[in-house]
């Protein structure tokens, strides 16, 4: 085979490799518009499941500068997690590595839920507790 034949074929599968290797995507957004300190809540979805309970063992949130303030994670891994997470509550099945230190009005904070999938969301602080997407 002559090697202008094998190259596309060769891109194709390595292309095809590397798609299904990803982790799907899951999605963290803000529970409403009105959350506020001290424990906002946060839905995660995953639309890959197509309306089912979303995949993830592990949950952690970060300050801008990289400082974890809080980490849980499932007692369990594999299998399906609830929609919901407030900050601070650790969810059904899940045990708390980090305890909670208080969000701070003012700063950027990211909560990154990981597993069979993973997805996160950047949040910022108001001043006021309001909460909103970066």
């Amino acid at each position: 085979m002559r090697l202008h034949r094998f190259l596309p074929l060769a891109l194709v599968l390595l292309q095809v490799a590397f798609l299904t290797a990803c982790q799907p995507p899951l999605e963290v957004t803000l529970a409403s518009n009105s959350e506020r300190l001290p424990g906002p809540a946060f839905v995660v979805d995953e639309p890959s499941q197509d309306g089912g309970a979303p995949r993830y063992d592990v949950i952690r949130v970060l300050a801008e500068n990289g400082t974890q303030v809080w980490h849980v994670r499932a007692l369990s891994f594999g299998g399906t997690r609830g929609r919901r997470v407030v900050y601070g509550e650790a969810p059904d099945g899940f045990e708390t590595v980090q305890p909670p230190q208080p969000l701070e009005g003012g700063r950027l904070y990211s909560i990154g839920v990981s597993g069979e999938a993973s997805g996160a969301l950047r949040f910022i602080v108001g001043m006021d507790g309001v909460v909103r997407p970066e």
